[in-house]
């Protein structure tokens, strides 16, 4: 996709967005940073697709968006025992669960108010995958126990017990990983933010400002979503016809009433 937009005569730039112009209720313009080098852009379009900074980006325009920031983090380990088999799905733990500690590392935790809560119960929701081919020995692993909303910042510090929690709720699941108890294999952590709204909708089309568009609030499921909704998107740019199903990701359906009330009786947002 990337060479085909190149095809047709597209520019990419890399700087920083630092202001966008909007007069009488439209984009005119928008401001950049590269390096010491400030570029003005004109134009009647702009398409917000800044993933967890789509706050930031909305209000240069005067625009409050509905959408909050959960940090999701992943380790990535080496299994040389393959207790998890490689072509195992993806395998996900749908209980709460307490970390299996031997009474004596129990102990341990108990003594301190910081340890402490490792002994408490964990959400449902720890799941695992075997990453790479068949002669791979990795298996990632992702539990988002803590959902407090946050705000972005990069880089996002990690909790240090995050690799154990992670790893020990596995073996709740998988009892074979309790073999490196005490020698677990050293993970590689990463991850980013699930940008969502209240009800883990996406917002896809125009904003209140003239020439304005907004693409983002796709969760955990952007990677799946993103053509669908990158089509959804030019449809709107482009004047073409739009399917029956827009609305539901138009942000004004919260200026709906009846959706009002459809949001106090949500329950089931598919959030893994």
């Amino acid at each position: 996709m990337l060479e085909q937009v190149r095809e047709h005569g597209t520019t990419f730039l890399q700087a920083r967005l630092e202001k966008v112009d909007v007069s009488a209720g439209r984009v005119e313009a928008v401001r950049l940073r590269e390096g010491g080098r400030e570029i003005r852009i004109s134009t009647p379009s702009l398409v917000n697709a800044a993933g967890p900074f789509l706050p930031h980006v909305a209000r240069m325009m005067g625009i409050e968006l509905p959408i909050s920031h959960e940090l999701h983090i992943k380790i990535a380990f080496r299994d040389p025992l393959r207790v998890v088999a490689r072509d195992a799905p993806l395998l996900i733990w749908t209980d709460p669960t307490k970390l299996p500690w031997s009474p004596e590392e129990a102990a341990t935790i108990a003594r301190s108010e910081e340890t402490r809560p490792l002994l408490d119960e964990f959400p449902s929701g720890v799941h695992a995958r075997p990453e790479g081919g068949p002669d791979s020995d990795v298996v990632l692993v992702l539990w988002t126990y803590d959902v407090r909303p946050v705000q972005p910042v990069f880089p996002f510090a990690v909790d240090p017990h995050y690799p154990e929690i992670a790893f020990r709720g596995l073996a709740v699941m998988i009892p074979g990983l309790s073999a490196y108890f005490g020698r677990l294999p050293k993970p590689v952590v990463d991850g980013g933010y699930y940008t969502k709204t209240r009800e883990n909708r996406p917002l896809i089309g125009p904003l209140p400002v003239k020439g304005g568009y907004l693409i983002g609030a796709l969760s955990g499921y952007g990677i799946m979503a993103s053509c669908a909704a990158g089509e959804l998107l030019a449809a709107h740019l482009t004047g073409s016809p739009l399917p029956s199903y827009a609305p539901a990701f138009a942000l004004d359906r919260y200026q709906d009433p009846e959706y009002r009330k459809l949001l106090e009786k949500w329950e089931d947002t598919g959030q893994l």
